[in-house]
């Protein structure tokens, strides 16, 4: 009798890994915020199209050249509808690096908008610094710009965001010519700094919530706070005031002590002290430099958000009616 409970044990734990490793290799996954099933796909698998109406997920992105050894997770959300011409907005991550969330911050309102949502992971592991994300790589040490670290534009990392589109585009057969930006905290000093270095993108609107500092186009300061030594020319500059760029500002955003804002000397005595204060001079003072240098000003300051402080989900939902005014 002690034998046949030791061998139905032994059967019962076997039937219980048996079933667990089967539901482990099924390849499914579930976001634990949304449970909304998750699709881990690599556009080199050879599966076909991956993006479809009605779906949420992840897929892994690869562009050739420098970083093509860089991996790079896009979530995603589609809502049902016509794919092929539906609007596409890339939402930019903060320094948190939640890509997951910064996608699910949208599906409400893509889905009541009818756009799409694509949000790159630009990890800690492939993008481990500022230097990486914030600064996009455009020098190998962005606080200390030099001619000689400056580094090709296909290093940077602003040059993954159009091929993604264009992969974006191909998946869905679409017809779609340019995309909308959304960026949050460091996600916005991601995108402000796409505008002024890539400005020839495919990027339409681009709405920069809260970010911690900028890089003002002014003269006499050293990038990254100013484009002394930054190589940015006249012609760019010109071309970078024509984009449709919204400086989106939360009205309660103003704590000087807030975690991993940046200060020192430059930063403080040109920009402020706090997010709010940053975001108005970098609007003020890009403007008056467009006035002087009479260059067509297409830049917005929207109205700061009352009541709200540095929340992305908060400032996501007043985003929309800047990104998708008709919708």
């Amino acid at each position: 009798m002690y034998c046949f409970h030791i061998s139905f044990l032994q059967n019962f734990l076997l039937f219980i890994f048996l079933t667990l490793n089967y539901a482990c290799s099924s390849g499914n996954d579930y976001d634990s915020k949304s449970d909304t099933e998750i699709k881990i796909v690599n556009e080199n698998d050879n599966q076909g199209p991956i993006i479809s109406s009605n779906s949420t997920g992840v897929f892994s992105f690869n562009v050739d050249g420098y970083i093509s050894n860089k991996k790079i997770n896009v979530y995603y959300h589609i809502p049902n509808g016509d794919i092929k011409s539906m609007p596409i907005l890339m939402s930019f991550h903060g320094g948190s690096r939640n890509a997951n969330d910064y996608r699910d911050y949208w599906i409400s309102l893509a889905d009541d908008s009818n756009f799409m949502v694509f949000a790159p992971e630009f990890g800690s592991l492939d993008f481990a610094s500022g230097d990486m994300y914030n600064l996009a790589n455009i020098f190998d040490d962005g606080d200390n710009p030099t001619e000689e670290t400056l580094n090709q534009k296909e290093e940077w990392t602003f040059s993954i965001v159009d091929p993604l589109f264009e992969y974006i585009k191909n998946e869905v057969s679409g017809n779609q010519e340019s995309y909308n930006g959304w960026g949050h905290s460091a996600g916005s000093q991601f995108l402000h700094r796409f505008i002024l270095f890539m400005p020839d993108s495919k990027l339409n609107v681009a709405v920069c919530s809260n970010a911690g500092w900028y890089t003002v186009p002014e003269s006499g300061i050293d990038f990254p706070y100013g484009l002394n030594k930054s190589e940015l020319s006249s012609s760019t500059l010109k071309l970078a005031f024509s984009k449709n760029l919204y400086v989106h500002l939360a009205d309660l955003d103003t704590n000087p002590n807030a975690s991993s804002l940046r200060h020192n000397e430059t930063v403080d005595n040109q920009q402020g002290l706090n997010r709010r204060a940053r975001g108005r001079y970098f609007y003020k003072a890009s403007k008056a430099i467009a006035n002087q240098k009479e260059i067509d000003y297409n830049w917005i300051k929207t109205e700061e958000v009352l009541n709200v402080g540095h929340s992305a989900k908060e400032m996501a939902v007043d985003a929309l009616q800047y990104l998708y005014p008709n919708n």
